[in-house]
């Protein structure tokens, strides 16, 4: 990295109209992967903006022409530029849980993981089910946020009338129709009627069909006691729940034509069903996580509780059908569904340990892996983490690498290998199962809004951020 000082050519920033002290920053000789091509160039960030983009063989003469004097020249030659990931499902704890994880060391997890920003659930303690709740999160998230944010309201039983409130920023309402961390099933078939009929933003649910998992567990439990073995969770938390859950999500947004986002799916029956209702309603999408694209029912036995989560990992044909999905589109979506517990919560037995699994901090290197595998495209990685869930949450000016656009960026290195140890953790929570892995590859830098903010797996400043809606 070379430091300069100077003007670029060009017209001032929006950000500091005026002002010489907007940073300019070349970054040159990179692999942009963008809007389905793959083509060498060179990036010019103004401020908080994408200002120019050269590519073609006289890229890089033409940026040095165009921006002749910098504060910051970054050779990306044999990088990867992508656009900053956006998140659409994080469990970042805050407010109530900071012992399991905090807005302030999730959000730096998830930008050495190149998330640039995120979509919290509203599963805190208390539940974020009022409008206050709601705007009391995002006043923690200006003061505490690494990432730009967005967050979700929840629902219940009991609150349709928090729910159609005027808000100021929501990025959607969440209905677990499976139970979860924060009380908050719905399982009125009434109530969920009406949120589907009336409410006008994305409905983004957790497809479990709750009397399905409870008799499978009663069933386990006469057996086993609390001391199910884990293998049987993806028995208990079985696929039929999962397709029962999801086929009822999908006949209520077909019925009333909702706007439906369904998250971690984790089989491939549930795929076929929404592939199926697309065609009759192109309101619905799909999200996969980063659970259900690794691991598999046959990792329990070296995990253990470490990968408990909801839905429970199923088969390998299954995460084999998610990751095929997500190539050929019938998967919009990519998630972290990063929800961090204390490691001595991990520990109970299987019947009080709790489900989540912090990941969020590996993300760009897991689906690398992928790619170095040659199941997931470049192009494919970047439509699902990027340009998808910007169009689906109609985020303006992020999620792609256009002039004009906010710079929120990511640089991976792909031959550069990554071991992961305890001590580079930055959860709260301070553990991940992807301990003593060895990557293929690295994040290098990542910039939020125009500032670079971590650089070779530390953090390099607190970028400014903003809420995504």
């Amino acid at each position: 990295m070379v430091k300069l000082s100077g003007e670029c050519s060009g017209s001032v920033s929006a950000e500091s109209p005026g002002k010489s002290n907007v940073m300019h920053i070349l970054i040159r000789n990179a692999t942009i992967v963008n809007e389905g091509s793959s083509i060498r160039g060179c990036v010019i960030l103004k401020g908080q903006r994408i200002d120019k983009i050269f590519q073609g063989e006289k890229a890089e003469q033409d940026a040095l022409r165009y921006c002749p004097d910098r504060d910051m020249d970054l050779d990306a030659a044999g990088k990867v530029l992508i656009p900053g990931i956006i998140d659409d499902q994080v469990h970042f704890r805050e407010p109530g849980q900071i012992r399991k994880g905090s807005m302030t060391q999730e959000s730096r997890a998830a930008l050495l993981g190149g998330v640039t920003s995120v979509m919290d659930m509203p599963n805190n303690t208390p539940p974020v089910t009022t409008t206050p709740a709601l705007e009391h999160k995002y006043d923690l998230a200006a003061a505490n946020m690494y990432v730009n944010y967005a967050f979700y309201m929840g629902s219940t039983n009991t609150n349709p009338e928090e729910v159609f409130a005027p808000k100021k920023h929501c990025c959607g309402l969440k209905i677990f129709m499976g139970s979860s961390t924060g009380n908050m099933l719905v399982d009125d078939p009434a109530v969920l009627d009406i949120f589907f009929k009336n409410y006008q933003g994305i409905i983004a649910t957790h497809c479990e069909e709750e009397s399905v998992i409870r008799k499978n567990t009663e069933l386990a439990r006469s057996h086993y006691g609390d001391d199910i073995p884990l293998i049987l969770h993806s028995t208990i938390r079985s696929r039929e729940a999962c397709i029962t859950s999801t086929r009822k999500a999908l006949d209520l947004a077909l019925k009333h034509r909702a706007r439906l986002h369904i998250l971690h799916i984790s089989t491939k029956e549930e795929v076929e069903l929404i592939r199926k209702a697309r065609r009759i309603h192109e309101g619905i999408s799909c999200e996969a996580s980063l659970p259900h694209i690794w691991f598999t029912r046959n990792d329990y036995v070296r995990y253990g509780t470490q990968i408990k989560c909801n839905p429970a990992v199923k088969t390998t044909e299954d995460r084999d059908a998610i990751i095929e999905a997500i190539e050929n589109g019938d998967i919009q979506a990519i998630g972290s569904d990063h929800a961090p517990h204390t490691w001595e919560e991990k520990q109970r037995p299987y019947t009080t340990a709790p489900s989540g699994i912090p990941l969020i901090q590996h993300t760009v290197q897991m689906l690398m892996e992928c790619v170095k595998d040659d199941k997931l495209s470049l192009t494919s990685l970047v439509n699902a983490c990027c340009h998808r869930p910007a169009s689906i949450f109609g985020i303006k000016e992020r999620g792609f690498i256009r002039e004009g656009f906010y710079a929120d960026l990511v640089l991976i290195d792909p031959e550069k290998e990554h071991l992961v140890t305890k001590s580079q953790l930055e959860y709260t929570c301070r553990w991940s199962p992807m301990e003593g892995y060895r990557f293929s590859s690295s994040v290098s830098h990542v910039f939020v809004n125009g500032t670079l903010a971590a650089e070779n797996g530390q953090i390099v400043q607190k970028p400014p951020v903003l809420p995504l809606m």
